[in-house]
């Protein structure tokens, strides 16, 4: 082939690709339609707002003349009764270590002997620990990512012991004998450095013991809440609480407690009715109950009074939190309102399917203002995700024949 063919067959391809370009975008304007493409959407009806943790709490005073070093004896969440020790004072800070570490030392010396037990070893199969190893592991990590740090101990002391089972099961180890006598050894000097307290903390009143005072315990009675004007509620935000150099901790008097909020007025719940709440501090959700409503003069607000009886870390230590009163979500496809269709009794809209119109049903789980929520489904009947929706009308002889072509009507 000469270059004088060449040069002919290229200058008549450049031709044939120009006249395509050219009649597609001729085409693209005089059949130019305005369209908004199908996506998915998701819509909550939730409400989110910032409250307060009110509690029916007593705060336990001491005056630490000696000066020494506070341990409690309960962790936060646990029943005293009445006239209990909730702590004791030492002479300094190591006395608290060796405490500590003693305890520590013995539930692992307990362990390693139980691991070791030909009781324990002959019974089960490597194959069964490698599975409980694994679902401990799992559970450990979990509660790290919920921030349940309160379970993790527990279950990492489960993780181990499972672990040095496996060991001596598998012949990794032998015994732990070396380990122990070692453990043994420390815990009798630690015995020897410990001395007595030097003073008890008690508490006249029973109930769930806090270490965490904030000042707020005394600046309101729990017990007049619910008579509190809307006026004197939201003073409580605005408090400037103190806290004393003597406040050593505080005792609830119930699990009960209750959330103190200010909202835009709505007509989603009633007082007594049953609700679910979560707080941005936590992952946990939380059934409450509505305990009152009260307007707030001139303005679209409410405060509300939320009651629940169920207590954890994160309830018992937190006195402000924003918070999300869960309701119904909705996720489909949405349609925008101006381009919804009737033919004939069905609701729908006219997509573009390449060149061609076509009418898609739609079936409706959610309206919005300007906008509606279609099932999302897999029957093309229906409109689908990435569907091109036509926002204005269109003329008969434009919809894809084999359509239904009934007399087209505005959703109004």
């Amino acid at each position: 082939m000469n270059s004088i063919t060449v040069k002919v067959l290229g200058v008549a391809l450049s031709v044939f690709i120009l006249i395509m370009v050219g009649s597609q975008i001729a085409f693209m304007i005089n059949n130019s339609h305005d369209t908004e493409e199908a996506v998915l959407y998701t819509v909550n009806e939730n409400i989110t707002f910032k409250g307060m943790f009110l509690r029916d709490e007593r705060v336990i005073n001491y005056d630490n003349t000696s000066g020494g070093v506070i341990n409690y004896l309960y962790n936060d969440g646990l029943k005293v009764a009445e006239n209990s020790d909730i702590a004791k004072v030492y002479s300094n800070g190591d006395q608290i270590y060796y405490r500590n570490r003693l305890a520590r030392l013995k539930t692992v010396l307990s362990d390693l002997k139980r691991a070791q037990s030909p009781g324990t070893t002959n019974y089960v199969q490597a194959e069964a620990l490698r599975t409980k190893i694994k679902n401990d592991y799992l559970s450990v990590t979990n509660m790290i990512q919920q921030k349940d740090y309160s379970s993790v101990g527990s279950k990492s002391d489960d993780l181990l012991y499972t672990m040095n089972i496996y060991n001596i099961v598998t012949g990794s180890e032998e015994n732990f004998k070396p380990v122990i006598k070692q453990i043994k050894s420390e815990i009798n000097d630690l015995k020897i450095k410990i001395e007595d307290p030097i003073d008890s903390i008690n508490t006249n009143s029973s109930g769930y013991f806090v270490k965490t005072v904030d000042g707020y315990e005394s600046s309101v009675s729990y017990e007049d809440i619910e008579n509190m004007s809307t006026d004197e509620l939201q003073k409580l935000f605005k408090i400037k609480p103190k806290i004393t150099d003597n406040t050593v901790g505080k005792i609830l008097k119930s699990y009960e407690w209750k959330f103190l909020g200010i909202i835009k007025n709505t007509n989603k719940f009633l007082i007594n009715d049953g609700l679910s709440i979560r707080f941005n501090s936590s992952n946990k959700v939380y059934g409450v109950t509505v305990d009152s409503i009260k307007p707030i003069d001139g303005t679209d607000k409410c405060v509300v009074i939320l009651s629940c009886n169920e207590i954890d870390e994160n309830v018992l230590n937190s006195r402000f939190d924003n918070a999300e009163l869960i309701f119904d979500e909705y996720t489909g496809v949405k349609v925008p309102r101006e381009a919804i269709r009737f033919q004939g009794e069905q609701k729908g809209a006219y997509v573009m399917l390449g060149q061609q119109i076509a009418f898609k049903k739609i079936d409706v789980i959610y309206e919005g203002d300007d906008y509606v929520l279609s099932k999302n489904t897999s029957d093309d009947s229906y409109i689908l995700l990435y569907d091109q929706i036509l926002l204005e009308g269109v003329s008969t002889d434009e919809i894809t024949s084999g359509t239904t072509t009934d007399t087209e009507t505005n959703s109004g």
